[in-house]
């Protein structure tokens, strides 16, 4: 089985050679210790760029040297395409490359991409009526590019048989240990993740989203609006007082500023407050029911459901894991 891993310019080449190396080390210990794992199959790791030279620069000006291009090489069994934090436009209008990407897939190839290596992957039009996962940062701009598919943010990985997909950045560390599972040995993945030491429990994004509202909307009521949720999160502030800030109707505010944020009113607030709130249990030796509080909520059974719904963790889990603790 040949898996490629592909260079293409401006990209990350953290998740690159990170993800590549994964796979290099999972087969030096394969051949090691082959008597102790149940093989599917062999792997030949080749690293190809998506132009005609064999040099490629990464998003931070540093340059990798790949084995071959994608035009040389024959169809590999998988590709792995890493993300991006830059350059959107540019890089998902290399027709030549997302038309290669496309025949192999229609060839037989099968495709795992990194964070927003999916935009890339959504670009072929291989994504058109099937969910897809990237980066929370690009989320929005993702949903805007490719209407045809479905985002499911919250979800850390995504298989659709011959097509994996993993979220933001360190996640392509999971999606390697996915795809020694999937393709070469369940045995095996396992024993990587524990020699890696990778937590292999990891399935929703929404832990590490940071929510900042979408601001660059130019709508300047619906902006006087979220920006009067955010100063007065210690409170609940009613649809009609918010339309009466913004000298909007009920109805008009509500369609304008839905239509602004992509969120209603009430969830924008609750979002801020939820956001607030994280920023209070990683700052601060508060009680998790004086944080509610501080927040706008009375009732903690309240707080702890909406947390939970947003973030994918209780707001005591969320502490236990976020809070800073000195190492001693």
């Amino acid at each position: 089985m040949t898996i490629a891993f592909l260079a293409y310019p401006k990209c990350s080449l953290w998740s690159l050679i990170g993800s590549y190396e994964m796979l290099q080390k999972t087969c030096r210990i394969a051949q090691i210790y082959a008597d102790r794992f149940k093989l599917k199959q062999t792997c030949n790791l080749i690293t190809v760029s998506s132009t005609n030279e064999k040099r490629v620069q990464g998003s931070y000006g540093n340059f990798f040297e790949v084995d071959s291009t994608i035009y040389e090489i024959k169809r590999p069994d998988i590709i792995v395409i890493p993300g991006f934090d830059r350059d959107i436009a540019a890089i998902i209008s290399d027709t030549e490359m997302i038309n290669k990407i496309r025949d192999f897939y229609n060839e037989g190839t099968d495709i795992a991409t990194v964070c927003t290596g999916s935009f890339i992957l959504a670009a072929t039009g291989l994504l058109d009526n099937k969910t897809a996962t990237t980066h929370w940062v690009y989320a929005r701009e993702f949903a805007s590019r490719f209407p045809k598919t479905e985002l499911a943010i919250d979800r850390m990985l995504i298989d659709h048989d011959r097509i994996c997909m993993s979220g933001g950045a360190s996640s392509f560390q999971n999606l390697m240990i996915y795809l020694i599972e999937k393709y070469i040995s369940k045995e095996l993945a396992v024993f990587m993740s524990k020699i890696l030491l990778i937590d292999n429990d990891r399935f929703l994004q929404s832990p590490y989203t940071i929510f900042n509202g979408q601001k660059t909307h130019g709508d300047e009521p619906v902006l006087l609006a979220q920006q009067t949720i955010e100063q007065r999160v210690n409170e609940f502030i009613s649809i009609d007082e918010l339309a009466e800030i913004t000298n909007m109707s009920k109805r008009n505010f509500l369609r304008r500023f839905k239509h602004a944020t992509g969120d209603t009113p009430f969830v924008y607030m609750q979002r801020t407050k939820i956001e607030a709130a994280k920023t209070l249990m990683e700052d601060s030796h508060n009680q998790l029911i004086e944080i509610a509080m501080q927040t706008g909520y009375d009732d903690f059974s309240s707080f702890r459901k909406t947390f939970k719904k947003h973030t994918g963790l209780s707001p005591q889990e969320y502490r236990k894991r976020y809070t800073y603790k000195q190492a001693v």
